[in-house]
C-alpha cells in the first residue's frame, strides 16, 4: 500500500521547464527569463504547465520503486487538452495503477485534480510563493475519500532547477496526519 501511495502521489507532479515569461502579464512578452528565476502566480504557472508537453523520466533521486528507463512506473507524459484549457499529466502509462492529474484554471485560481490509483480524486489549489521557481499546491478538497481518515495526496511543491529538471516534494495524509515527505527528481526525456 505504501508503495502504491508513493507512486500515485509522487507521479502527479512531474515537471521540468523550458523558457518562460518573467510574469503572466508583461509589457515585453518576448522577454524570457530562466524558469527557475520566475516568481509564479496562478496564470503564469498555468502558462508554464502548457510548456511541459512531452515525455519525462523520474531519474536519480526518485523514491518510488526504482529509477531509470527500465522502470515503466517512472515514465510520465504531459499533454495539452481541451483547446489549451487543461494540462493532463499521465503517470505509469499503460501500467497497473495508471493515473492522471489535470491542471486547469477556475476563474483566477489554478487547480490540480489528481485521479489516483487509490480511487479518489483530491483537488489542490495553487498557492503563490515568494520563492523563485517554486510552484506550490495545497489541499482544497476532493471526492471519494474522507480526508480525516483516508490516504490522499495533500500538498506538493515543484522547485524548478533548470529548464529540463524539477525537484518535487509531496505529502500524503493518512488518518488525518502527514506521512513522511516524498521527493523525486524529474527530467525531460531526450528528443522532447
Amino acid at each position: 500500500m505504501r508503495s502504491l501511495l508513493s507512486v500515485s502521489i509522487g507521479a502527479i507532479v512531474a515537471v521540468a521547464f523550458t523558457g518562460f515569461p518573467a510574469a503572466a502579464q508583461t509589457a515585453e512578452p518576448a522577454k524570457r527569463t530562466a524558469p527557475e528565476a520566475v516568481v509564479y502566480d496562478a496564470p503564469s504557472a498555468m502558462a508554464f504547465f502548457k510548456t511541459l508537453a512531452g515525455d519525462w523520466q523520474a531519474g536519480a533521486g526518485h523514491e518510488h520503486g526504482g529509477s531509470g528507463a527500465s522502470n515503466p512506473s517512472s515514465l510520465l507524459t504531459f499533454r495539452t487538452k481541451a483547446a489549451g484549457s487543461a494540462i493532463v499529466q499521465t503517470t505509469r502509462l499503460g501500467q497497473p495503477g495508471e493515473m492522471e492529474s489535470v491542471f486547469h484554471m477556475d476563474g483566477d485560481k489554478l487547480l490540480l485534480t489528481h485521479y489516483c490509483a487509490l480511487q479518489n480524486a483530491p483537488v489542490l489549489e495553487f498557492q503563490k510563493s515568494s520563492k523563485p521557481g517554486e510552484i506550490k499546491f495545497v489541499f482544497k478538497g476532493g471526492t471519494n475519500f474522507d480526508p480525516k481518515v483516508d490516504a490522499h495526496f495533500h500538498e506538493g511543491t515543484f522547485q524548478v532547477r533548470d529548464k529540463d529538471t524539477v525537484e518535487q516534494t509531496f505529502t500524503v495524509y493518512a488518518n488525518g496526519k502527514p506521512t513522511p515527505e516524498g521527493r523525486s527528481v524529474l527530467r525531460r526525456r531526450a528528443g522532447n
